[in-house]
């Protein structure tokens, strides 16, 4: 299935996937272009893609927390894991209408703070995995709509393909 992958892409393992941009440059999914509208926009919508992750993430941490704890832990670990939760939905919506600067650096704080804790109890290595990709992700949306808030990127590079 990825015989004919290039080697200068990304290992493609068993789901068969390519790290490649649209223009074909290679880790387009790390290096955003924040210079055209199409680039900050993708960078801003895939930030917003994250962020709903995270929120279904939270949502399985609340049936974990239902499925493990005692009642007197259980209501602050479901208010904790709900508001955690509740600000990856809007900022998910935010950054996928561009427009979500300060809840993706909330989201994006959010996940510093989770990752920080992770490390401290060192548990959860595959979760510091997955929160560093989501993280990754998060801040380029953030630049994205940052960039979108600019009002000066270039669409001519969008006319280019159709000349």
């Amino acid at each position: 299935m990825c015989e004919d992958a290039k080697p200068s892409t990304i290992s493609c393992g068993v789901l068969g996937l390519r790290l490649m941009g649209r223009r074909g440059n290679d880790m387009a999914f790390w290096n955003i272009d924040l210079t055209t509208q199409d680039g900050a926009e993708s960078a801003a919508q895939n930030g917003g893609l994250a962020c709903f992750i995270a929120t279904g993430l939270g949502v399985l941490g609340i049936g974990m927390i239902v499925a493990t704890q005692s009642a007197p832990a259980l209501a602050t670990m479901i208010a904790g894991a709900a508001g955690e939760a509740l600000v990856f939905a809007i900022a998910g919506f935010r950054l996928r209408a561009g427009k979500g600067v300060i809840w993706g650096g909330a989201a994006a704080l959010l996940i510093i703070i989770e990752i920080a804790a992770k490390l401290i109890s060192l548990t959860g290595i595959g979760g510091i995995v997955i929160n560093v990709v989501l993280l990754v992700v998060m801040i380029n949306g953030v630049r994205g709509a940052w960039a979108l808030r600019n009002d000066d990127l270039s669409v001519d590079d969008v006319a280019k393909v159709f000349d």
